[in-house]
Formats: structure tokens, C-alpha cells, sequence
């Protein structure tokens, strides 16, 4: 899985599972792009700069980190688990 995160605010845009780089193609809109070709990435048909470019004019930058979706979904199944058990008045 990866994080997608503004390098503006710190603020995490989106967690995926696939990224969707981008680049411009021969008629000046976005398509698909391999990594190494890539200047941004779009997230819900949204682009976004990849750091070290700014071809995309007025899109933020963003770093795309990678992550164990494990361990995230793990945390977050953990944390329903409290809330649940603390809407129910019950201690662990």
C-alpha cells in the first residue's frame, strides 16, 4: 500500500493500493506514466506534482511512500475494537 501525503502541509490525501502516475502526453493532457517518467500522480482524477517537478501548473507536490497495509489495517481493527468496547462500558 502507499501513503500519499502534501509536502505543504503534511496533510495524507489518500491511502491506495496502486498509484496512478502521470505524465503529459503528445496532446498536452495527462496519461499514464511509468515511475521513472512520471512527473505526478493522480488521486481520485485529481494530479499532483511528485517531488522534484513542477510541470503540473497550481497542483500541490507530494511524496508517495510506501507502507505495510498489514500492520495499518491491524492498527486500525485494534482502535474499532477500543471504541466499541468503550461504547459498551467495557474495560480491557
Amino acid at each position: 500500500m502507499y501513503r500519499i501525503i502534501k509536502v505543504s502541509d503534511g496533510i495524507e490525501i489518500g491511502v491506495t493500493d496502486t498509484i496512478e502516475f502521470i505524465q503529459y502526453g503528445n496532446s498536452g493532457c495527462f496519461v499514464p506514466a511509468d515511475q521513472k517518467h512520471a512527473i505526478g500522480v493522480a488521486v481520485n482524477s485529481v494530479p499532483y506534482n511528485l517531488v522534484g517537478h513542477d510541470e503540473i501548473e497550481g497542483a500541490e507536490t507530494v511524496v508517495v511512500s510506501e507502507i505495510d497495509g498489514g500492520a495499518v489495517l491491524a492498527k486500525q481493527g485494534s482502535l474499532v475494537d477500543d471504541l466499541i468496547l468503550s461504547a459498551l462500558g467495557v474495560q480491557n
